[in-house]
């Protein structure tokens, strides 16, 4: 017989009796000599509610100690109005006995929802201090309580009202202790709780919060001798309501799972990783859920930006749930680790979510892919930058200095051959053909790496524009330095529309302006030439290009025939 058949006809059983249990209750009630109240009638109804949420819950989640928690606490509330009224003293006696020994399942499925199981020492404690009073001080108590005329006590060793009294108050105070380490217990989890999981935890709130309504009464009982009335009817509502929120608690676990279709619709309609995310995060009441993807080609997780991101580390209240095809990581969901409570919700999100992941993993490596273009393309340009200032540190320290050695050489050389004109001729034309070598030889060293931004963007633009051969004004608006790739890329913009202007633009003058705005630094050239530039027409201007995206920035012409051209860079830098 397999083991769900065998739960089937336990559950069978289980109702039958659960049924003839509370219907016997209230007979035997309405059968007895003094007047019926509706707090009588709900009390003897509070077993009867243990049992049908427990049966419930047992037979929708089997997994779960839920459900064999509420319906033994069910059953045993029902333990001291059935057996006082068999006409039996030994069963009189064992009703005294089991009076409370409800409390202990009851405690144990407070502290221990939604799985049933006690999670710590603390509960474990608490549950077994229950069982300590509701069974071994109880039958102290028993072993020297007088029964009243006609009944006698199976357990008693020497009637003592006195002694049975004060072990009473004991057991009394006792519980109320025990009570109100549930009450705080139950009541800070949840409020320590995270968002998602203090809705999953609202039943333990109200098992707290109804151990709140019982040690008032019972504290008050000790303290005056009596009950309050108001409190009794309040605890009676309570207890039978009870276990009605947690049958709400675990229901509302399956009616989530029952929403799997809906969210396999929203995952058909969600064409950005983005969405898929916050579909996932939805069904599972997590709106911080984050969504990563697993690239075997980075041997990395990735976000649905592509940037790589590192798994939580425990204990830090996030958890990691991976989501596998074929027995190979795909993606991983990253949420409240509140979760970890609802395995069977993730699982079935999870096996959702799988239809609509491969055409997001491919859109997040193709995200990931265009991140790595883009660290490579910087990675090139810093190369390049940091190849040419070496060439132009070689340059300036190596054969321009020689340069002007030799210069000096010649001069001198110059000095002695006064009397030969021949030899003074050639000598001349050796320094003015050496001479026009250096100038060649600074100007490309200055295009290799302008030394000149050492004193800044403005300095260097106003170099430019004294060397052009086109009339050029210069307006740098920016009140701070901008960052060094910055300075150096702006300056390239520059030095290469004034060469564009030189040799294309018949323009009679330029206009260099250089402003920020926020995060974003901009300089525009414009000159007043014929116009008809093409960006895609030569290698200058793509470059440029390339050098200014390497920053995130842009580069735009707008070049229409006879009216000029106008090159702007926009360049983000930090604020």
């Amino acid at each position: 017989m397999s083991q769900a058949l065998r739960r089937e006809r336990l559950l069978v059983v289980l109702w039958s009796l659960g049924i003839a249990a509370e219907v016997a209750a209230l007979v035997l009630l309405f059968r007895g000599d003094g007047d019926v109240t509706a707090v009588a009638v709900v009390n003897r109804s509070v077993g009867g509610s243990f049992i049908a949420c427990g049966l419930i819950a047992w037979q929708r989640r089997p997994d779960s100690r839920t459900g064999p928690l509420m319906t033994l606490t069910g059953f045993l509330f029902f333990a001291e109005a059935l057996l006082s009224e068999v006409d039996s003293d030994v069963a009189y006696t064992l009703g005294q006995w089991a009076a409370n020994w409800w409390t202990a399942p009851f405690v144990a499925l407070v502290l221990g929802f939604p799985t049933g199981r006690l999670s710590s020492r603390v509960d474990l404690a608490i549950v077994s201090g229950f069982v300590f009073v509701d069974v071994v001080v109880q039958l102290v108590w028993l072993c020297f309580l007088p029964f009243p005329p006609g009944t006698e006590n199976a357990f008693l060793i020497s009637s003592d009202a006195g002694v049975a009294n004060a072990i009473d108050r004991l057991e009394s105070a006792l519980s109320a202790t025990l009570g109100l380490a549930v009450a705080i217990v139950a009541i800070s989890r949840w409020l320590r709780a995270a968002p998602p999981l203090r809705r999953l935890l609202l039943p333990t709130l109200a098992g707290g919060l109804t151990a709140v309504i019982l040690i008032v009464q019972i504290y008050y009982a000790l303290l005056t001798g009596s009950f309050i009335r108001s409190s009794q009817e309040v605890t009676a509502v309570l207890l039978v309501s009870v276990p009605l929120a947690f049958l709400f608690g675990i229901l509302h676990q399956q009616l989530a799972r029952a929403g799997m279709a809906d969210l396999v619709v929203a995952l058909h309609r969600a064409p950005e990783s983005r969405r898929l995310g916050e579909a996932l995060g939805k069904a599972l009441g997590d709106p911080s859920l984050v969504l990563l993807y697993w690239l075997a080609r980075f041997d990395a997780y990735v976000d649905a930006e592509g940037r790589r991101v590192a798994l939580p580390e425990a204990g830090s209240g996030r958890a990691t749930t991976f989501v596998d095809d074929d027995g190979q990581h795909i993606a991983a969901l990253v949420h409240d680790a509140a979760l970890a409570h609802q395995p069977d919700l993730l699982e079935a999100v999870c096996a959702a979510a799988n239809v609509a992941l491969e055409r997001q993993r491919l859109q997040a490596e193709l995200a990931a892919r265009v991140v790595e273009l883009q660290a490579s393309r910087e990675r090139i340009v810093t190369a390049g930058d940091a190849e040419r200032r070496r060439l132009e540190r070689n340059l300036h320290d190596g054969a321009q200095q020689r340069l002007v050695a030799i210069a000096l050489h010649l001069r001198l050389l110059h000095g002695q051959v006064g009397d030969d004109p021949s030899a003074e001729q050639l000598v001349t034309l050796a320094c003015d053909e050496l001479a026009l070598s250096l100038s060649e030889l600074r100007e490309l060293a200055r295009g290799l790496h302008p030394a000149v931004l050492e004193h800044g963007l403005a300095a260097a633009l106003r170099s430019l524009a004294s060397r052009s051969t086109v009339a050029t004004t210069v307006s740098y608006e920016s009140p701070d330095r901008l960052p060094e790739p910055v300075e150096l890329a702006a300056y390239f913009v520059a030095s290469e529309a004034l060469a564009n202007v030189a040799k294309y633009a018949e323009a009679t003058s330029v206009t260099m302006r250089v402003w920020r705005t926020g995060p974003v630094a901009r300089i525009e050239v414009a000159d007043d030439g014929v116009g008809g530039a093409d960006d895609a027409g030569g290698s200058g201007l793509r470059g440029l290009a390339d050098r200014v995206e390497a920053l995130q920035g842009s580069l735009r012409v707008v070049s229409p025939p006879g009216a000029g051209t106008v090159v702007t860079a926009e360049l983000p830098c930090a604020s």
